[in-house]
């Protein structure tokens, strides 16, 4: 281990996750323009590569306080440059771990979630949830992922932090995706849907519209990627429909990119989302996009509409409609592709790099 970091990124896990996801690229970002790297995480579980020269410190406790002794030794025994914080836990441990330092490095809190009707359950977290306002006035920068998260939080908070909040998207473009070598197969359509098995993804509604798409079109199919804790409900849902010859639930992969590049079209039927990396990843391989205009992200990403197709959230018919509706025209590969561009890891991790305070 080194005994200075010009970065130090703190996320809780890497076991998987759009967050998670962002947290790895940034730090190859770092690494790749010379930055001495390090991860601080709570579980030593890691879902993704990381990129060569890269440390990780794993905390040795699982008490939060712990947590923010060993977080606040980490940058008292070793030269930390910045820190950037991932999630609203590690977000908390980090802004409770610079109180009092004397020697302590700039930190660039990161936030992903919108927190639109959240309602704090227990003592604990609507403690926690009401200090996070004025915590976060120590912190020297505030990324929010998307337009719709920063106005959010400007409502949210207090004094010095409202003017510190700037909004830096995700980098989830994937160059070169269209290389993988798979073809499509032009004998069966694929729905594809990206996301953990969850509520405010939206899947249920999904699986609902996609009991109509049948009807309508031929040799379809359904792929929903992702593990979470609503697969029994899924898959309940799934055999109440009888879609269980064309609706699939494979689980976590690693290889997503071959599952973008099998597929016909892509579907966001979130009901919630920070930004919405999976459309970003989507549109990388050129896809048509249908989405829900869910707070947030979608809509920002699609411009509106003009490179895809935007329906209300939780309406199964207009989703329906508007699968039918891409399955039949296709969108302009190259357009798609274009837009996902402007996500790239160069464009944003330049856009961290100037938050943080690095020269080009």
């Amino acid at each position: 281990m080194k005994t200075s970091y010009d970065v130090v990124l703190h996320i809780p896990s890497l076991k998987g996750g759009g967050a998670e996801r962002v947290a790895v690229e940034i730090a190859r970002y770092f690494v790749e323009h010379g930055k001495s790297t390090a991860f601080f995480i709570h579980d030593g579980e890691l879902a993704y590569d990381l990129p060569v020269g890269i440390d990780v410190f794993v905390a040795r406790s699982a008490g939060h306080l712990q947590r923010v002794a060993e977080f606040r030794s980490l940058f008292t025994r070793l030269n930390v440059g910045v820190v950037v914080s991932f999630l609203p836990y590690a977000n908390l441990i980090s802004l409770l771990a610079i109180v009092g330092c004397r020697r302590r490095p700039t930190l660039v809190i990161s936030e992903h979630l919108s927190y639109a009707g959240f309602r704090p359950a227990g003592l604990k977290e609507r403690v926690k949830f009401a200090l996070l306002p004025y915590l976060y006035q120590l912190s020297d920068v505030i990324v929010a992922v998307s337009t719709g998260v920063a106005e959010e939080l400007r409502h949210r908070l207090r004094g010095s932090a409202v003017r510190k909040i700037v909004v830096i998207h995700n980098p989830c473009y994937i160059p070169d995706a269209r290389a993988s070598g798979l073809s499509r197969n032009s004998a069966t359509r694929t729905v594809l849907a990206v996301g953990r098995l969850t509520a405010q993804k939206g899947f249920d509604v999904l699986i609902k519209a996609f009991s109509a798409v049948k009807k309508d079109v031929e040799n379809v199919r359904l792929v929903i990627v992702g593990e979470g804790p609503d697969r029994a409900k899924l898959e309940a849902l799934i055999a109440r429909l009888n879609l269980t010859e064309s609706v699939t639930l494979p689980g976590f992969t690693r290889n997503v990119a071959d599952e973008y590049q099998g597929a016909d079209l892509f579907v966001c039927s979130s009901r919630s989302e920070g930004f919405g990396n999976v459309i970003v990843e989507a549109l990388s391989f050129g896809l048509p996009i249908v989405s829900t205009a869910c707070r947030y992200g979608p809509e920002e990403i699609l411009d509106g509409g003009r490179y895809g197709i935007l329906v209300p959230v939780d309406d199964d018919v207009e989703l329906a409609d508007a699968i039918v509706s891409a399955l039949s025209a296709p969108a302009d590969p190259e357009a798609q592709i274009s837009r996902a561009r402007d996500f790239s890891l160069d464009a944003i991790g330049a856009q961290y790099a100037k938050v943080m305070g690095f020269t080009a």
